[in-house]
């Protein structure tokens, strides 16, 4: 077996931040790893979440395998405290107390937005004191554009005009086929109907500051998966 091999800067980065040396960072990161079953790679990236110290150029630098293993894991930065209290003692409360609201905060919108451009163009807005309008906002722009760019219409189409031209219950004047049930086309096809008038129409053509926080990251998170089945589906004309 290859031995990991762990990034050293953000080593010292949590050493410089615990006061500790980088021999028990090493012992605090190995203990991580084995407790969630991922590498140690993974559990230094979700150390470092934790102390919100900054990832992303060491976790680009991880293959596919252990990026997944960092996103599956990062439940355990943003999951309720009460239910680990017992768990909580020495090293731990030491690592907790610097997981602040934004840190928690920061991994969950990691967790649930996996596309790459919904979590781009909303991150940053969900991480804001208030306006989170602008988040539906963005996130509705993103998946009228993805129903665009996979149909490719022939002339200006936008909201339901869109969804009508790219997607059709019968499957002989369908542009885009999401499955082979009927039924599950038909039930996609309505979601994106309504999501037109329920989320785009009052976030594109009004300010509003009805959406809270946690009503924005949902709608986003929802849109994520809204996102992926769009991705997968067959374009068959």
């Amino acid at each position: 077996m290859a031995r990991q091999r762990l990034d050293k800067k953000l080593l010292d980065k949590i050493a410089k931040k615990l006061r500790k040396k980088r021999t028990a960072v090493n012992v605090m990161v190995s203990k991580k790893a084995a407790k969630l079953g991922i590498s140690s790679e993974a559990a230094l990236i979700i150390l470092a979440k934790e102390l919100d110290i900054g990832t992303a150029h060491c976790q680009r630098k991880l293959d596919p395998v252990k990026q997944t293993e960092v996103r599956d894991s990062l439940p355990s930065v943003f999951a309720p405290q009460n239910r680990r209290q017992k768990e909580t003692t020495g090293k731990t409360k030491q690592v907790r107390k610097y997981a602040g609201k934004r840190t928690i905060l920061k991994s969950a919108i990691e967790y649930l937005l996996q596309d790459e451009d919904l979590r781009n163009r909303c991150g940053d807005i969900l991480l804001a004191r208030s306006n989170f309008d602008r988040a539906i906002n963005q996130a509705t722009q993103i998946l009228e554009e993805r129903i665009r760019e996979k149909s490719k219409p022939t002339q200006s189409l936008n909201g339901e005009n869109l969804v009508g031209y790219a997607f059709n219950a019968d499957f002989s004047r369908t542009i885009l086929k999401i499955s082979e049930n009927p039924d599950e086309q038909r039930g996609f096809i309505s979601i994106l109907r309504g999501i037109v008038p329920a989320f785009r129409n009052p976030t594109h053509h009004h300010i509003t500051d009805t959406f809270t926080r946690q009503e924005a990251l949902r709608v986003c998170s929802f849109i994520d998966v809204l996102l992926r089945v769009i991705d997968k589906s067959a374009k068959i004309r």
